[in-house]
């Protein structure tokens, strides 16, 4: 990383979130640097009060008014000191606040591409570890910088004042201590980089073993995930060991400086009393003032540390933040009125995964054609891994199809803004995802947000009524409001897909794209489900996959897919009496439906 990197990195993110609490920080340290002047003032009273009673004749009288100073001081110190912390540590959390929002709405915002180079536990890690470093940084470690800076100023600039040669012996240890703190920081710059990542690589690992718990335990393979886990643990304790070897060596150091600074004031300064030519209260003046810059050293380190480990964290949020989907400029047009429903055409569509090393040869979506007009309904067949789900995900966007091969009313999809271009679809995926959530709370999650409050029940149950979701007592004792538990393990996989359909059927949208949402449900549901679905929207187009026949074979035009390419289509009649994949496949459903009914 080159010198100033870090620098620029600290000050562009605070550019971004700190900039806007400008007068916080202005009035937070105009307190901090009242405060450590009361500070500096109290220790001259104390001078003044000490040397005062040292001179001959003096009484309880002469100390007097130097105590009631004293007291006044202390008193106006710990208002001024409190209002400090409150303006200087309140940006930071406002700034947390604010990032957070930021990370997950521009995270939701990614394309899929750029989502699968990262692991959503390092993902989660970002959010929660880096963004407290951040906090930390811009909260405790600001006020630290402030205090730090304001302390040697008037601290130097008094001793200065009271002896210009005890003051210049005092501060070469002082200087020394600087000079190892900031050699230290150097050293453990790339082992904060490296424990941040590790912690990431830890929350990932923890995370994928949360979600495949049931495989792992199944497996019996509970050992091998142990020991990865182990090797990233003793990974991070190396590391972590070496950062506190560091410090064990370094802060003693510091304060070894601080005491070599005392030894230096009494060696010279004491002398000087001795031989009549320095007060007594000047010399404890010089030891106040020299504990008062001891505490600043001490947790400069600490200060230094926490900045440190939050320029590596800002650089990880910035790979998040600053990353820009993978979209072409949006071309806006004007709608045309007259436009009923959504005419969706592919003109030799082809999409290619990326390279890795784990996957040189990836798979390809090869020059696929296709035309889906308003209210009609295309079915696609296909053995696994033929690419439906590919194709689904192209023509939504999912992955992103190049210029001139995907148009959706006339406009090239490629040049479409992304949101408008997906609110004319509804989706229900291959595997639904349920939040850990009520029903209620899953079926509004298709609706806008202002209508998410206003969904009547009786919405909610068409919903489910149409994908054959039986909402019975026993099993969801407080109706919609039951809880489906984490991805919804409290229901059975048809009820998973049923209720993700029911949901996707509550959108308002033009295409319903449907991957193999029946393969859990039994042929009578099915049924049940197609005709509730052609008599709900019967103006609507469908895009529906399965590796049923009696799924899709109601659909207007039906896509045979191999290897990426459509190898065949016509309406079912037809490629029933062709042979093929399609005819094959129905013959063998059939005659297995047909033991199964005898």
């Amino acid at each position: 990383m080159a010198q100033g990197a870090p620098l620029n990195r600290f000050w562009d993110f605070s550019k971004r979130y700190i900039a806007r609490y400008f007068w916080w920080y202005f009035t937070g340290f105009s307190c901090v640097f009242l405060t450590q002047w009361l500070a500096v003032s109290l220790v001259d009273q104390f001078r003044q009060a000490i040397n005062a009673a040292s001179a001959v004749g003096a009484t309880a009288s002469t100390v007097k008014p130097y105590l009631l100073a004293i007291f006044g001081f202390a008193a106006l110190l710990f208002v001024i000191r409190t209002a400090s912390r409150l303006l200087v540590f309140t940006p930071g959390r406002l700034a947390e606040y604010h990032i957070r929002n930021d990370y997950y709405s521009h995270l939701l915002s990614l394309q899929r591409d750029f989502l699968s180079q990262h692991q959503s536990g390092d993902l989660v890690s970002r959010c929660s570890n880096d963004i407290g470093f951040i906090r930390a940084a811009y909260g405790f470690a600001t006020l630290a910088v402030a205090n730090v800076s304001a302390t040697f100023i008037l601290v130097i600039q008094k001793m200065i004042e009271l002896d210009a040669r005890v003051t210049l012996f005092a501060a070469i240890p002082m200087i020394i201590g600087l000079v190892i703190i900031q050699l230290s920081i150097r050293y453990l710059f790339t082992y904060w980089r490296v424990s941040n990542e590790l912690l990431g690589d830890m929350s990932a690992l923890c995370l994928a073993g949360y979600k495949g718990v049931a495989a792992i335990q199944n497996y019996h393979a509970e050992p091998a995930l142990n020991e990865r886990f182990s090797v990233l643990n003793d990974t991070y304790l190396k590391v972590q060991l070496t950062i506190m070897k560091n410090r064990t060596v370094v802060m003693p150091m510091v304060k070894l400086a601080a005491d070599l600074s005392v030894f230096a004031v009494l060696m010279i300064a004491g002398v000087r009393v001795l031989n009549g030519g320095m007060q007594l209260g000047d010399i404890l003046a010089f030891l106040s003032y020299i504990a008062m810059l001891a505490a600043p050293m001490m947790a400069l380190g600490y200060m230094l540390n926490v900045f440190n480990r939050a320029i590596p964290a800002m650089e990880r949020l910035d790979e998040i933040l600053l990353a820009k989907p993978n979209l072409l400029p949006s071309r806006e047009a004007e709608p045309d009125p007259n436009t009923q429903g959504a005419y969706l055409v592919a003109s030799n569509l082809q999409f290619t995964f990326a390279k890795t090393l784990a996957n040189p040869e990836p798979f390809s979506l090869k020059a696929v054609d296709l035309e889906l007009k308003p209210g009609r309904v295309i079915g696609i067949a296909g053995a696994l891994g033929s690419g439906k789900t590919v194709l689904l995900d192209t023509l939504l966007r999912l992955n992103n199809p190049e210029p001139n091969q995907l148009f959706l009313n006339g406009e090239d999809a490629a040049y479409m803004e992304l949101d408008r271009y997906r609110a004319c679809f509804s989706f229900v995926p291959q595997k639904p995802f349920l939040f850990s959530a009520t029903l209620r709370e899953n079926l509004v999650t298709a609706l806008p947000l202002k209508e998410r409050a206003e969904a009547s029940e009786e919405r909610l149950l068409q919903a489910l009524t149409i994908a054959g979701f039986e909402l019975n007592d026993k099993q969801f004792p407080h109706r919609l409001e039951t809880q489906v538990g984490e991805k919804g393990v409290m229901l059975s996989g048809g009820q998973r897909q049923r209720m993700a359909l029911a949901r996707s059927l509550l959108k308002i949208a033009d295409i319903y794209v449907l991957d193999d949402v029946l393969s859990a449900v039994d042929h009578e549901t099915e049924k049940t489900i197609i005709a509730n679905i052609r008599e709900f929207a019967p103006g609507k187009s469908f895009m529906i996959t399965s590796h049923r026949i009696s799924a899709i074979q109601w659909a207007d035009e039906i896509l045979v897919m191999a290897n990426g390419a459509i190898v065949d289509r016509g309406s079912h009649a037809a490629l029933i009496e062709r042979p093929g994949y399609y005819q094959d496949i129905y013959k063998y459903q059939s005659r297995k439906l047909g033991e199964t009914k005898s």
